[in-house]
């Protein structure tokens, strides 16, 4: 029996570099199932076209197909759904996800070629349905957690949450067998936590997780980070829970393991403003966080009331002076559309990103998605029908679409753009900041990178060397140091520097290609492909690596 769990972003989010990869709950269903000793394989097939994605079906022929469904491919998914029945009518054909948790009704009643959807939180329902249809049973009544037809209506129940996040494998010991995955990027991306504190009227977290926050331990976080680390090379992440910040022993025990088992990472996560103190954010930063991203949606009280965000303009303007007085790049979310907002509105978001001077920032109109606390009121009061996401064939259902909210848009993204060139660090900043932190490899990098930029190259070439005498063991002195003498035509001690590097991390996949490339800068054509498929090997779906070996052939 074969267990495909898949995943196909819309269109446009095939060539968006976080849309295009894989949920990470896949991977924590397939190594579960791995873990138990079924079948499983998991597949990206955002990058495929559908006559590809048709012929891998058909190949393939799983018996149970397992799809993660987002509003933004619930088209895609669907399509997915029916492209395997076509290929083997007997697939069972389970959508799991945000989307299809919170549609579960409207999707059973309209697509009969979906036969089931695992609601919330996947793993041990998908696991109690494997081991069904394993037993030879293809009745799924009673399974909790799954909404199934069953006569002429839908049942479903619910399945209490997993107590122990620290049970789960970790899943980049199971995508040795992944179909259409460049685990470079896709294992960058690490869930410590499931919920969050909060109730934001446009997010559907609560209702998907639970109201409860769950976390996962501080060890077993290391430990994680430390597998990828050493088996993948990978040596920035990005932490991905909704608030990785809301319990500050934890990210403390966390960034003190970091730091006390030279792990010597570069990391980034996302948090509320509310959630974050400057002890904490110290802590972070000697453990080499680099940016932190909070969700400020806006800086008017009156449109922070109305999303539900529980915030304040003044909470906001705290948490962004502690982030940069720690060092680490202030990012920030914003939403623009909110039904009510206006030109006062507008000023008071403006004069905020003025005076907190993110180094960056994303904006998005507000949209509708299923469960959350905006559709449901709209669908009450009849704005919106309630089959909306059937009706609407875009990736996104926005609130407002008339041409004021792109104008807003258009002023948020031009302030955001001038405020950031301005907020960058310099040298004054980074004394400041290392009185403040002490000396970390994070505020080398920032510093060196400063005078690299312009060309000061003696200068970042000291701040690059402090990481190599006070951490020989750390990675990225020898790493920006390898870049810097190859910038200067220096090719031997560049060469010289990359070579550490995989002394101490032999799956770095960038210094397997800076050194292919150095080959190949010397008419060592063999020496460039032994690099370049070294680093194909480490990661098969490799872009840069099949790129460069593509042009060596030709």
């Amino acid at each position: 029996m074969q267990v495909l769990l898949a995943y196909k972003s819309h269109h446009a989010g095939a060539r968006d570099p976080f849309a295009s990869l894989l949920p990470t709950g896949l991977g924590y269903l397939n190594g579960l199932l791995r873990a138990q000793g079924f079948a499983s394989r998991i597949a990206n097939l955002s990058t495929m076209g559908w006559r590809e994605v048709d012929a891998l079906l058909r190949r393939e022929r799983p018996t149970i197909l397992g799809i993660s469904q987002y509003t933004h491919n619930r088209f895609e998914s669907l399509r997915l759904v029916s492209s395997a029945k076509t290929a083997d009518p007997t697939c069972l054909t389970v959508l799991g996800g945000p989307h299809a948790t919170h549609s579960f009704d409207m999707i059973l009643q309209h697509h009969p070629q979906v036969d089931a959807v695992v609601l919330g939180e996947g793993e041990e329902t998908m696991l109690e349905l494997v081991r069904t249809v394993a037993e030879g049973n293809r009745s799924l009544a009673g399974i909790p957690g799954l909404a199934i037809r069953e006569g002429s209506g839908i049942s479903h129940s619910s399945r209490a949450p997993l107590r122990n996040l620290d049970d789960l494998p970790v899943p980049a010991r199971y995508f040795d067998n992944a179909l259409g995955c460049d685990l470079r990027r896709q294992l960058e991306f690490v869930i410590t936590s499931r919920g969050c504190p909060a109730s934001c009227r446009f997010c559907s977290s609560p209702r998907f997780w639970g109201t409860s926050l769950r976390l996962r331990s501080p060890r077993a976080m290391v430990d994680e980070i430390r597998y990828i680390r050493d088996r993948f090379g990978l040596l920035s992440f990005s932490l991905r829970d909704d608030t990785f910040t809301a319990r500050a022993d934890r990210v403390i025990e966390f960034c003190r393991l970091l730091t006390a088992e030279g792990l010597h990472i570069l990391w980034s996560c996302q948090s509320r403003v509310n959630c974050v103190d400057e002890e904490m954010l110290l802590w972070m930063r000697r453990a080499g966080c680099e940016y932190v991203q909070y969700g400020v949606e806006s800086g008017s009280e009156r449109i922070l009331a109305r999303l539900g965000k529980r915030i304040t303009p003044d909470q906001v303007q705290r948490a962004a002076a502690a982030t940069r007085r720690a060092g680490m790049d202030l990012s920030i979310y914003l939403i623009a559309g909110v039904p009510g907002e206006d030109e006062e509105d507008l000023r008071a978001t403006l004069r905020l990103i003025e005076d907190i001077r993110p180094h960056d920032g994303h904006v998005a109109p507000l949209a509708y998605y299923p469960g959350t606390a905006l559709f449901a009121e709209a669908v009450r009061e009849g704005r919106v029908p309630a089959d909306l996401f059937e009706r609407e064939k875009g990736e996104a259902c926005f609130v407002r679409k008339d041409a004021t909210v792109q104008r807003s848009i258009d002023r948020l993204l031009t302030t955001l753009a001038r405020v950031g060139r301005k907020a960058r660090f310099g040298p004054a900043d980074f004394a400041r900041q290392a009185k403040l932190v002490g000396w970390c490899h994070a505020g080398a990098l920032a510093e060196g990178g400063w005078y690299e930029e312009r060309e000061e190259w003696r200068e970042a070439e000291a701040c690059y060397r402090q990481i190599t005498h006070r951490q020989p063991a750390n990675p990225w002195g020898w790493l920006a140091l390898g870049g810097l003498h190859g910038s200067v035509g220096d090719l031997e001690q560049s060469r010289q520097m990359f070579t550490r590097v995989l002394e101490l991390v032999p799956a770095h996949i960038p210094a397997h290609l800076a050194l292919g490339d150095l080959c190949l800068h010397d008419g060592d054509r063999r020496g460039a492909r032994r690099n370049y498929e070294a680093a194909l090997t480490l990661n098969p779906g490799d872009v840069e690596a099949r790129e460069r070996l593509k042009e060596l052939k030709e």
